[in-house]
C-alpha cells in the first residue's frame, strides 16, 4: 500500500499542506443560496499578496450545480485533520491512495497530491466529484486523462504559493555557484579550504549580468524581482503572453527560449512539467548557453534531459548548475549526476522555510469556503496549458 509518507517523498514539498483548520459557520448554501460566513481576512491578504485569480465561472452558474455534501482530504498524522464547525458538509479525512478510492465516491470534492487525487482508479470512482483540489503547485500527474475535463468539473493548485520561499533558494543557489562555495565547501571536509585556487570554477560576479527566467509564473516573477534588486538585468519567457512587471526588461514567449538563452549569464527554469517542456533543456539548448553561465532549475527535473545535463557540466559547455530538482527522484546515490562538474543538487526542498504552511493552510480554507458558497475557485487549472 503506497502510504502518505512515501507518496510526500516524492514530492517533498508537500509536506504539511494539509495541515488547515477550516472553520465553517454556515450550513451548505442550496443551489441559489448564499452563506452567511465571509472570507478570512488574512486569505484575503495572501490572495492579493500572491496574485492570484478567480476562476471565470461561479460553482453555482455551472449545469448540474448541487450543494456539496462531502469533501474527502488526504490528512492525518503527522500532518493533522482538517475539521469543520456547525456544518452540514462532511469532512472525510484519508491517509493514501488506497482509502481515497474506497471513499471517492461518496465526494464531492477530493483535496490532496496531484498523485493521489488523480490517480485513474480514484478518477474512475469519484462520480459526483465536482472539484479536484490539488495541493502543490505542479500537476503532471493530472494532464492526459479525459475524466477530468467533463462538464462540470473544476480542478485548482496552489500556484504561486511557495514563490517567495522557492526564489530564496534559487537566488541561494545563485550566489553559492558565483561565489565557487561548492568548491570551499568540498574542501573544508578535508581541511583544505583556504586553497584559493579556483581553476574551473572561478568566482564570479552578479551585478549588470543577465539572468534569464524560464516560465515567469508566480515563483518566476519572484526570482525576478530578486534578481533585479541585486543589480541584474532580468530578462523572462512565458508562455501566456509578453506582459510583464516593471523590473523584466524583456518578456518573450516561450519559443524564444532557444534565441534568448545565449544573452543569460544565469539561466532559471521555474517550468511547469507539459508535454511542450518535458525535456525542453536539452544538449542543444545547453550548446546555445554561455560557456560562462550557470543553469538552475527550480521547477521540474523533467524539464532537463539529465545525461545531457552531465555532459555540458563535465566538457565544460556550462559553467555551472544548481538542481532542487531531479529526473529522476529521488536520485540514485551513484548517479552520474552527483560527481558531475561544478554542480550542487538539493533534494526537492526549496518550498520548505521556518514559515510553515500558513498561506497554503489560509487559501485551502478559503477554497471550501468558495466550494460551499458555489463561488469561483481560484487557480482554476488550464488543461491547454497544463497549468
Amino acid at each position: 500500500m503506497a502510504t502518505l509518507e512515501s507518496e510526500m517523498w516524492k514530492y517533498p514539498s508537500r509536506a504539511c499542506v494539509l495541515a488547515a483548520s477550516v472553520l465553517v459557520t454556515a450550513a451548505a448554501p442550496a443551489k441559489d443560496e448564499r452563506p452567511a460566513f465571509e472570507a478570512d481576512p488574512k486569505a484575503v491578504a495572501v490572495i492579493q499578496e500572491l496574485g492570484l485569480q478567480e476562476g471565470s465561472v461561479a460553482l453555482r452558474d455551472i449545469k448540474g450545480w448541487r450543494a456539496p455534501k462531502r469533501i474527502v482530504m488526504v490528512s492525518g498524522s503527522p500532518y493533522g485533520d482538517i475539521q469543520t464547525t456547525g456544518s452540514s458538509v462532511e469532512i472525510v479525512n484519508v491517509k493514501n491512495t488506497e482509502e481515497m478510492i474506497a471513499r471517492a465516491g461518496e465526494a464531492d470534492a477530493i483535496v490532496g497530491p496531484d498523485n493521489v487525487v488523480c490517480d485513474l482508479r480514484v478518477l474512475a470512482a469519484a462520480k459526483r466529484v465536482r472539484w479536484v483540489g490539488v495541493m502543490s503547485a505542479g500537476v503532471e500527474d493530472c494532464l492526459g486523462k479525459p475524466a477530468l475535463e467533463r462538464p462540470g468539473l473544476v480542478v485548482t493548485n496552489m500556484r504561486a504559493v511557495a514563490g517567495p520561499v522557492m526564489a530564496e533558494h534559487t537566488i541561494a543557489l545563485m550566489f553559492a555557484l558565483s561565489r565557487s562555495l561548492q568548491i570551499s565547501i568540498g574542501r573544508q571536509a578535508t581541511g583544505e579550504g583556504w586553497n584559493r585556487n579556483f581553476a574551473g570554477s572561478p568566482p564570479q560576479a552578479l551585478t549588470d549580468k543577465t539572468l534569464l527566467v524560464a516560465g515567469l509564473g508566480g515563483i518566476g516573477l519572484e526570482v525576478a524581482r530578486r534578481a533585479h534588486a541585486l543589480g541584474m538585468k532580468v530578462i523572462a519567457t512565458r508562455g501566456s503572453s509578453r506582459e510583464g512587471p516593471d523590473y523584466v526588461s524583456y518578456v518573450g514567449l516561450s519559443d524564444e527560449l532557444p534565441t534568448l538563452i545565449g544573452q543569460a549569464d544565469v539561466v532559471v527554469a521555474t517550468l511547469p512539467l507539459t508535454p511542450a517542456t518535458t525535456h525542453l533543456f536539452d544538449a542543444k539548448m545547453f550548446a546555445r548557453m554561455k560557456k560562462t553561465a550557470y543553469f538552475i532549475n527550480v521547477g521540474r527535473g523533467g524539464s532537463v534531459v539529465t545525461d545531457d545535463l552531465v555532459a555540458a557540466l563535465n566538457t565544460g559547455t556550462i559553467a555551472g548548475a544548481g538542481l532542487d530538482v531531479t529526473e529522476p527522484e529521488p536520485l540514485p546515490k551513484d548517479h552520474p549526476l552527483w560527481k558531475a562538474k561544478n554542480i550542487i543538487i538539493t533534494p526537492h526542498h526549496s518550498a520548505q522555510s521556518d514559515l510553515g504552511q500558513g498561506k497554503r493552510e489560509l487559501i485551502l480554507k478559503e477554497q471550501v469556503r468558495r466550494f460551499l458558497a458555489g463561488d469561483k475557485l481560484l487557480s482554476v487549472v488550464d488543461f491547454k496549458k497544463g497549468y
